[in-house]
């Protein structure tokens, strides 16, 4: 026989679950998981075995994902590009030198 659903409490005053977290924030639940466990983007906890986010963390990643998008200043964590290297000469690639 089937189980029965389970009812979902509601979350904390001023929380939100996780499948709400990722409609606010434009993500899916699993790219919250995986960046929960890698401890990016914004703060969560769990309350019994649901991962819960605060509305004010949310709305305060959100806001600074805004402003890092206006700054003219380019992200310190960002590599700089890989130098281009200089094209080989034609066919010294492609052909082992002849004796």
């Amino acid at each position: 026989m089937p189980r029965h659903p389970q009812k979902i409490p509601p979350p904390p005053p001023g929380c939100v679950w996780i499948d709400e977290a990722a409609d606010r924030v434009g993500l899916t639940k699993t790219t919250l998981y995986k960046c929960r466990q890698t401890g990016k983007g914004t703060m969560s906890f769990t309350v019994g075995r649901r991962a819960t986010y605060r509305v004010a963390d949310l709305d305060a990643y959100i806001e600074a994902l805004y402003q890092a998008a206006r700054s003219p200043e380019p992200n310190p964590e960002m590599r700089p590009p890989e130098p281009r290297r200089p094209p080989l000469p034609r066919g010294s690639a492609r052909r082992p030198p002849s004796p």
